[in-house]
């Protein structure tokens, strides 16, 4: 448990972090996570989901939850004085989902209907198919959400099971900020979560397979949508932030390279950016841009010269403090809400076994020089990028 007390905070924010994900499922039930996702919110042993829905309208606030590759996060946010319904309501659905056969059903259907629309999303489709070329054969590889025969193949059964064997501690992490009494919610988290211990991290493997060339999937849109990916760092690489700091220049905001040269010098595209993320044991960075058909050619070249560009002569002095001084500025911004500090708490303790101090944190970017950002930008960036395209004239 992790809190952070607020004392100008007019709400307080609770969250849950469950150290399990899409990669961590067997392929017959990929999306199981995702899937159980959907169904802690239809309701418990002791309330509808409806009663769900309306303790929380009641109080304005808000109740949610998402699956990532590595955990699933629950979490609540509502006004001060809400934290002891805010943390009942978790430890309901975390602990007593009903996971109802009829229930079970009828979000079946509703994710059916969510993978439907994510294969109408070119953006999606696209970034799909570069994960699947990153990392072949590998969970990390494959969709959140599953796929429509294993969706359609999951049994109660196995729901029940999964919810058994993944959500107890010390998988759980538990996270508040804004207006908290620390005290008050070990007591809280004690008492609503006893008896769900006994619970196993889960057993992860490397990808082994180098990546592949990606797919080009034919479709009738309007752009050509393309995503260029090299594998990257895993989360705990010391040379993480230096990546971070020069990925940043490379795409990350409107003075980076490629928002400059792709849109603001050629008018190539309006969304281009780049981005990086880390795994317990794997890594990768990424670019995505969309165009008419007719200038795919052009922005690939475009892109192409300037990632080699930075693999072959790095970034500026200049541009390190720019994307350094950004960084500062977000980490303030990020302060203001409940709900993000919250967030960082949560994910620091689960994905790092620590919440680092965001002094620490600092010094950490001021720390990385220019020799060091432009060394793992060309460790990074030299290989050919895997390249997945889905458009018109694919």
């Amino acid at each position: 448990m992790v809190s952070e007390w607020m004392p100008d905070a007019h709400s307080v924010s609770v969250g849950v972090w469950v150290a399990v994900g899409g990669r961590d499922e067997d392929p017959a039930i990929a999306g199981a996570s995702h899937f159980l996702e959907h169904l802690l919110f239809k309701g418990t042993e002791r309330r509808t989901a409806r009663a769900i829905a309306e303790l929380v309208d009641a109080t304005g606030g808000e109740m949610n939850a998402f699956t990532s590759k590595e955990y699933t996060a629950y979490y609540a946010r509502v006004p001060a004085g809400g934290q002891e319904m805010a943390v009942s309501l978790l430890a309901d659905v975390l602990r007593e989902p009903a996971l109802r056969t009829a229930d079970v059903e009828t979000e079946r259907q509703v994710i059916l209907e969510e993978l439907h629309l994510q294969a109408d999303d070119p953006d999606d489709v696209v970034f799909g198919l570069l994960y699947e070329a990153l990392f072949p054969e590998h969970p990390l590889g494959r969709e959140v959400l599953g796929t429509e025969s294993s969706v359609a193949a999951i049994g109660r059964d196995e729901i029940v099971g999964f919810h058994d064997h993944w959500y107890r501690a010390p998988n759980l992490v538990v996270a508040a900020a804004g207006a908290v009494d620390h005290g008050t919610l070990v007591d809280q988290v004690a008492e609503a979560f006893s008896g769900r211990t006994g619970g196993e991290a889960p057993v992860r493997t490397a990808p082994t397979l180098e990546p592949v060339e990606a797919r080009c999937l034919a479709r009738p849109t309007e752009a050509t949508h393309v995503a260029w990916g090299w594998r990257g760092l895993r989360r705990d690489d010391p040379r993480r932030h230096a990546l971070a700091l020069g990925i940043h220049v490379l795409g990350g905001g409107l003075s980076s390279r490629l928002f400059q040269t792709v849109r603001e010098d050629r008018g190539l595209a309006y969304n281009v950016f780049s981005s990086m993320a880390g795994y317990e044991d794997a890594g990768l960075v990424s670019v995505y841009a969309g165009t008419a058909p007719d200038r795919a050619g052009e922005l690939r070249k475009v892109v192409s010269d300037q990632v080699a560009d930075v693999a072959s002569h790095g970034i500026t002095d200049a541009e390190l403090a720019i994307a350094r001084d950004g960084f500062e500025g977000s980490i303030l911004l990020g302060l203001e809400d409940s709900g993000s500090r919250m967030s960082r708490l949560g994910m620091s303790q689960s994905l790092l076994g620590r919440v680092v101090p965001l002094d620490e944190y600092v010094e950490t970017l001021r720390a990385a020089t220019l020799d060091e950002v432009n060394a793992v930008l060309a460790e990074v960036l030299s290989p050919e990028p895997a390249v997945a395209i889905v458009g018109s004239g694919t």
